[in-house]
Order: C-alpha cells, then structure tokens, then sequence
C-alpha cells in the first residue's frame, strides 16, 4: 500500500525536526564543551599568575630577610609556569592569537626567570645589599606588568570566545525550537488530514509524538546543562568571596530587600576598597563585553553607598559624568536594584520610570535593565545595568546574559580583593622578617648558629662585643670549644643537644684577650633551609648577675648574723600558700620552727591580742601594704612574752598577696619597763597636782590675809596697794587652780586663763555694769613659767584700764586680744590689751614711769623675752609680743622695792 503524500510530507517533516534536535544536542553539547574549555582556560591563567607573582616574591623575600626558604616556593612556581604554559599552549592550539600572545607570555616569563637569577648570582657573589639594589635597578617591574596585561587579554579573549559562542548556542536554540514547533505544527496537520479513514498511521503518528517528546527532552537536557554552568559560576564566586571572608562555608542568600543606609551592606562595600578609585581594565572589559553582547550604548558597574552611586566602570558615558563618574543617589535607578535585592527591567524610561522615582528621567535613557552584584551573603553591593536610548523590551536571555557577567564582576572584585589581602599578608610577613632580623641584630644578648661541626655560621654584634671582636664575621667559621673556658664544656653541651634537643648551661666563658667571665647558653637544635641540623643559641653576660648572687649570699649571711646578735628574727609569709620561713635565734627561744604551713602560730597568740592581729593581716591590702603592733605570744615554758611585730606586704597587679614579710622583736623588757614607767609617772603626776592644789590654797590664804588686812586699814592709799597685791596674788593663784584642774600640768589653757582672770578683775573693781569686756582669744596652750608672767602682766594693764580710763562712774569697753603669728614670719605670741577711755595723760612715757605696775610690766617682759608697745588711741593700747621660741627664765619674778602708790 502507497504512503500518502500528506503521510509522507509529515514523516518527511517529523525527521527534520529530529535531525533538527539531534544537531542542536551536538550545538549544546559543544558549547558545554566550551564553556568547560574556557573556564579550564581562566583557571590555568589565574594560577599561572599566582605562579609568576610567587616567583617575584620569592626572590624578593630571599634577598629582604637573607632566608633560603623563600627561594623553593619560587623554584616550584618556576616548574608550575612551565608547565601551565605548555597546558594553555595545548588548549587554545587552535587559536592563533591566543599563541602569539602565550610566546610572548613565554618570552617575558623567560625574560624574568634571568632577571631572577641574576639578582639571585649577585646575592651570593656580591651580599644581600647589592642584590637589593640590582632589583631596584632592573625592569622587572616593567616585565610583571606586561605579563598582567597578557594574562588579562588572554582572559578577555577566552570571554569574548565564550560570549560569542554562547549568543550563537542560543541563536540555534531558538531556532531548533521554532523549527521543531513549526515541525511539529505542521507534521500535526498533515497527518490529522491525511489520518481520516487512516487508521495505521495513527499509530506512526504517535511514534512520531514520542519522537517530537524525545527531542524536547534533550532540548531541556541542554537547558540544564547550561543552567548547570551558570551554577558552577555562582559556585566559584561563591569559593573565592569565602576565601576573602574568614573561610568558613556558609549557606549561599539570596539578595533581600535593604536599605541604602544598612551598616552590614556599607562594610561590605567598605571592604572592597573600590570606592573613588581609578578606572581598571580588569572591570572595563566586562563592560564593554555586556554593551557589545546586548548592543546598548551604555553599561555601568555602578557601586552604591547611602548618598551616591560610583561608576566603577563605564562604557558609553560621555560629557560631565565621564568626569566625575558618579550621581546623586535619588537620580539613579541602580538605588531600587540594592533595595528591592532583585533585577529592575524599565521597558520605557521616559513614559513609566520605576514607581518610586520622583526625577526627571535624563535624556537618552529610554530602557534600562541592571541586576544586583550581590556578594554570597546577599549583602548588595551595587548594580550591573545597561541602558539604552530608546524603548526596548528585554528578553529572559538577555536578562541571562547580564546576570551571567554580573558572576564574572563579582569574581574579579574578589579576585581583586584577595590579591589586595595576599599583598598585605606579604608586606606583614616582609615587615616581620625585617623587625625579627633587626631585633636579632640589635639584641643586647648574644645570638649564634653553629653547625654539627661546632662551628659558627652566624653570630650578631652583641656576640662579638661579648667575646671582644669588633666585627661579627670575625667569629664566623670558629670552632664553640674556642669560646669556652673548659673545651670539654662545648663536647658537654653539643651532646645534650644531640640527646635532649636542647640545652641550658652556665659556663665560664673566654674572650678574644683570653679573659674570663660567665655566662648563659641557652640553645636548641633546628633545621636550616636546606634541612641540615644546626644549633641555634642565646648568650647572655651573667657576670654581674654572678656578683649580684654572691653579694647578697654575703648579705644574707650579715643578716643572720646582724639578727642572731640582735636576738631578732624575720620570716617571709608566702600569699599562696601561706607557707612561713624564719630567721633568727628569738624563734629557737619561742619554740617556732624555721620553716612552718603556719596554722599553729595563732593559737600561741594571747586571746586577747589574737583578733588584732587577725584584723591586721586580713586588713592588708595595695592601699595599706603593712602595720606594726605588739602582742603576746605563749613559750613551750607556758610564760607570756610580748612581741614587736612589723610587717610589709607585696601585691601583684590585681590585688592579690604575693608575699608578706616582717621581722619580730621580743619587747617583754620593755613592757615591763614602761609599765612601771606609767605607774611612776602616775604618782608623780598626783604628787604635782597636790603641789598645785597647795600652792593655790596658801595663795588664796595670803589673799585672804590681805583682804583682812586692807579691811583694817584707814588710808585709802594703803587700801590700794593692799588691793593691788592681793589681786596679783589672786592672778598667780588662778595659774595653779586652773592646772591642778586639768589633766596636763606642763601647759596651760591661756585663752581660758585670760577670760577668767578678765572677768575676776571688773567683778574686783564692781565695773560689770559699765565697762564692757570684748575677748578675741585663740585658743593657745602656754608653759607655767610663761604663763605666770604673762597674767601678772595682763593683770597689770587691765588694772591700770580699770582704774584710770573711765574713773570711777565712766563707761567703755575693754579689748582684750590673743593670737599667734603666721608664717612665713617668726612663731611669736601677740597679746593686745585696748580700752576706750581718756588714754594717757599728756608727755606720760611709760617706759619712765616710777609706778610698781608698769615697772613690773617691764620686768616681767624682759624675763620672757617680749617686747611691749604703746599703740595709738583712741584710748589706751598695749601690744605684747612674745616668741614662743624662747624658754623664760625658770626663777620667779623679783619685785623692786617701790612706793605704795603705783601710778601708771
């Protein structure tokens, strides 16, 4: 039976279609292929410059810190760059640009690896510091660069490669699948006309179904397969952000909506140090690659913080903005890209802008399509846009295309940022090789290398000026056992290093001029760059240290002796353990031990005493680090002895004890001496104050005697003298009252005195109710014999005040004053003694009088050292000064034999 024509059409359609799916399965295929191709490609590129950074910090590192281990990370990446050019030269074999490029790349490594060596060459030929300068000097910084800008138009080539491939798999992919529903539509059709009455070929018609099926199956096998290498993309963004965060593996977020202002976000972005930087080719490649691919005229790498947006990158920008390569945060669409977290399609610019942006939209910008560079946190760095200038509706693919580059941006910042971090990590390690090799240069101990022979290979200025040679090579290739005093001491110590691995000796040491002095050897066995054992060691000039333990050995023993002679004792307390160690021959006499836990010492302690010195010690502390009291102290003799007991106490930063140390005295002698001391002084100190009590009863019995006496007289001259004479008496009388009433008997309240003795005498004259008495006295504690003196003088001149200021019906007021000078002029007494009346009688001078009171007013002055003025009125004034300084005569005051009337 004959195919029908329509029947065989749809066949003829079906295999098409077949064919169609089976050569785009070949398409995807190859394009995974290449895609695979090409990442292999980046990665050997990447590691290729890891390689030939490495060789240039080998030597650099070797010739900076003089250590040959430095040199075989360099010798491997040499070996690897070899290698990893051949490999490259095998993958891009068919590309004749890529080899070109790669021959150069050979030729400039070849180039450096000489440059290298020789640097290495004057380094063993010439030092360190020669080959120092040959680095400054050659063009080796010159040769990196040209090999970076190699290694980055390889990689831009491999992308460009991969781009062009991928827009031509995804052409064909578009075509397959409008081929295959046009197919199928169509192959449909034909057998849906041709099936009726048809009925075998219904089912070659669900053959042909299944075959339609199969071919859509491997269309999306291939779908996957790409889906699969955007993923494996996210997934080494994802290895290399982790490899610059802190290592750990986390669950990949996805971006969230967040603020501009989000702290996390701005440290993010701090972090990459791409703010305000300048334009770098590394970003403007994939730039111009996503303006080429879409074909727009302008994409941004646009970086936004919580005001602006920098453009990183540009392609397509032109007039100011160029310039300045950044706007105003509230005039950019990239600000909705970070705080929604998601891609912003804007299919008319001009006619519906995104909902929140309240600007004029510019000119030129008619569609706009960026998605977020988002960091493996979901931290949003900024926006990867393109825009166009006129209305433009984006496709899935060319928003797949956008993100897909935006996974290439990201990689480079953290490719960027983990070379930034490496060249930190180098200049650290640079800069503590350095400060490590200057530490060890300018050491004040002695540093040496010696090797299994016994002989230095290194030694630094402080070794040499120890062993007395002025330069440090002038040790170099000597044998240990030449430096020592004793040779077998150097076999001594090589063999504990072979059996311990270290060792630590004091040894008596022998310098060049073959003098003698000690020190320490402190050294241990290592390996040096090549693997071979050698002894590494520090000296250290102990001779001092030798002299400072024997000086205080013999200052140890002048204690003990000082202590056993002294019948003394001191003892150290330890803060920790409270463990005791004594000193001393009072603690043989006491019963105490030498070396004691302590716990038995304070159940010796008298009950009494016991809780003072509990409280003393528990009260120790930074602030109060010690105390001294006496206490009694039970002997195996069951006798009572007292103890002096001083103690100090050491604390570390924090407060806590460290140590307590004190010495004991046995004071029982003294006790008992001050015991009977007091008791003595106690009946001394009765019998004065029964002298005292005396003294003043029989002046107040002369007193009375006067009294009476004047009572019997008729001549008022005579009363007066008598009254006069009995107020002195009174006056000395109340000296002794006043000190047999207190508790001292040396000194005297003189201000007390004085208000007393004021009173006593207006009371005298019956003057209470008119005359005033106005007392400033500072409180002032005078000897007797200074005291006795001054209040007969006191008395004299309130008597005379009395007497002659007002009459015998005036009023006024009496001024009495007592103070004591302040320095900076000499300790004196000032006594003022003031009344308001009718003063003295004209061409009066005092010092001329012929009265008793004012002679015994000058007498006594002189006898205590005073001096007296006669102050200007109104009134009269007298001035007393007196230097506390000065001792008074101890003889009571003479009086001169003077009429019985005493005028003043």
């Amino acid at each position: 039976m004959p195919i029908p024509p329509a029947i065989a059409v749809a066949l003829v359609l079906l295999l098409l279609v077949a064919l169609g799916a089976m050569w785009f399965q070949n398409v995807a295929t190859e394009a995974a292929r290449w895609r695979a191709h090409t990442l292999q490609v980046r990665l050997e590129l990447s590691e290729l410059r890891s390689d030939v950074l490495e060789i240039s910090r080998a030597v650099r590192g070797y010739v900076a810190s003089a250590r040959e281990d430095w040199l075989e990370p360099g010798r491997q990446a040499q070996r690897s760059a070899a290698e990893r050019l051949q490999r490259l030269q095998a993958l891009t074999g068919d590309n004749a640009l890529q080899q070109q490029r790669l021959q150069a790349l050979e030729q400039r490594l070849h180039t450096l690896n000489a440059l290298d060596e020789a640097v290495l060459r004057d380094a063993q030929q010439r030092g360190f510091r020669a080959a120092r300068e040959h680095i400054a000097s050659t063009s080796a910084p010159t040769e990196l660069a040209a090999m970076k800008a190699l290694l980055e138009a390889l990689d831009a080539e491999e992308l460009r490669l991969l781009h062009s491939r991928e827009t031509a798999a995804q052409r064909n992919f578009d075509l397959a699948v409008a081929i295959t529903a046009l197919g199928s539509l169509l192959s449909l059709a034909l057998v849906a006309w041709a099936g009726w009455g048809q009925q075998r070929s219904l089912r070659r018609l669900g053959a042909t179904v299944r075959a339609l099926e199969q071919a859509q199956d491997q269309l999306g096998a291939a779908h996957a397969r790409l889906q699969g290498q955007a993923g494996q993309l996210a997934e080494l963004n994802e290895a290399l952000w982790r490899s610059i965060g802190d290592g750990e593996a986390r669950q990949p977020a996805s971006p969230s909506p967040q603020r501009l202002d989000d702290p996390d976000r701005l440290e993010a972005l701090r972090r990459t140090q791409l703010m305000d930087t300048a334009p770098e080719e590394e970003f403007d490649r994939f730039t111009r690659l996503a303006a080429l691919s879409l074909q727009v005229p302008l994409c941004l790498i646009s970086l936004v913080d919580s005001r602006r947006q920098f453009f990183k990158s540009s392609f397509g920008l032109g007039g100011e903005l160029a310039g300045t390569r950044e706007l105003p945060v509230q005039a950019s669409f990239c600000q909705f890209v970070v705080t929604a977290g998601e891609a912003l399609v804007v299919e008319d610019a001009q006619r519906a802008p995104p909902p929140r942006y309240d600007g004029p939209v510019p000119a030129g910008v008619g569609a706009y399509l960026g998605v977020p560079l988002a960091t493996p946190d979901g931290l949003v760095l900024g926006s990867f846009c393109v825009v166009d200038d006129k209305p433009r509706q984006w496709s899935a693919a060319e928003r797949a295309t956008l993100e897909r580059i935006a996974q290439s941006v990201l990689a480079a910042i953290a490719v960027r940022m983990q070379l930034q971090v490496l060249e930190r990590h180098v200049a650290r390690r640079t800069a503590e090789v350095q400060l490590l090799a200057g530490a060890i240069k300018n050491s004040l101990n002695g540093v040496c290398i010696v090797n299994v022979q016994g002989r230095f290979t290194y030694v630094n200025d402080a070794y040499a000026y120890q062993f007395g040679y002025a330069k440090a090579e002038e040790v170099a290739g000597m044998a240990l056992a030449e430096h020592c005093a004793d040779p077998q001491t150097a076999a001594t110590i090589v063999g504990e290093l072979h059996a311990w691995g270290a060792c630590r000796r004091e040894l008596t040491a022998r310098r060049r001029d073959g003098s003698r002095f000690e020190v320490l050897m402190d050294m241990y066995l290592a390996q040096d760059e090549s693997e071979r054992d050698v002894y590494v060691g520090t000296c250290m000039d102990i001779t001092e240290r030798k002299r400072a333990e024997q000086a205080l050995r013999l200052s140890e023993e002048r204690l003990r002796l000082a202590l056993e002679a002294a019948h003394m004792g001191a003892y150290e307390v330890e803060g920790g353990t409270s463990r005791v160690q004594r000193i001393g021959s009072l603690y043989a006499s006491l019963g105490l031990l030498r070396e004691h836990d302590g716990r038995d010492f304070m159940q010796r302690v008298h009950p009494e005493d016991r809780h003072t010195l509990q409280a003393s010690m528990a009260g120790l502390n930074p602030r109060q680090p010690g105390y001294s009291l006496e206490y009694r102290l039970r002997t195996p003799q069951g006798a009572w002895v007292w103890l002096a007991d001083h103690a100090q106490a050491r604390f570390s930063l924090d407060g806590t004890l460290l140590r307590q140390i004190g010495i004991n005295m046995d004071v029982t002698a003294r006790r008992e001496a001050e015991a009977a001391l007091k008791a003595a002084l106690a009946e001394k100190e009765v019998l004065l104050q029964e002298v005292h009590h005396r003294v003043k009863n029989n002046l107040q019995v002369v007193s009375s005697l006067l009294q009476l006496q004047r009572r019997q007289l008729q001549d008022p001259a005579v009363q007066a003298a008598f009254t006069e004479t009995e107020q002195r008496v009174r006056a000395m009388a109340l000296v002794h009252q006043r000190l047999y009433q207190q508790n001292t008997l040396s000194a005297l309240n003189f201000s007390d005195y004085l208000r007393t003795l004021a009173d006593q005498l207006v009371r005298s004259f019956g003057a209470e109710r008119r005359v005033r008495t106005a007392l400033a006295l500072q409180p002032l504690q005078l000897p007797v014999n200074a005291a006795v003196p001054l209040g007969l003088i006191v008395t004299e001149l309130i008597t005379n005040a009395l007497k002659y200021a007002w009459g015998s019906t005036g009023e006024g007021e009496l001024r009495i004053a007592l103070a004591e000078s302040t320095p900076p002029g000499p300790h004196q007494l000032v006594l003022e003694v003031r009344d308001d009346g009718t003063g003295l009688p004209p061409g009066l001078d005092p010092a001329q009088s012929k009265g008793l009171g004012m002679r015994l007013v000058t007498l006594l002055s002189r006898q205590i050292d005073a001096t007296v003025e006669n102050l200007d009125g109104p009134g009269t004034a007298w001035r007393l000064t007196v230097p506390l300084e000065a001792q008074p005569p101890q003889q009571p005051p003479t009086l001169p034999a003077a009429p019985s009337s005493a005028v003043a």
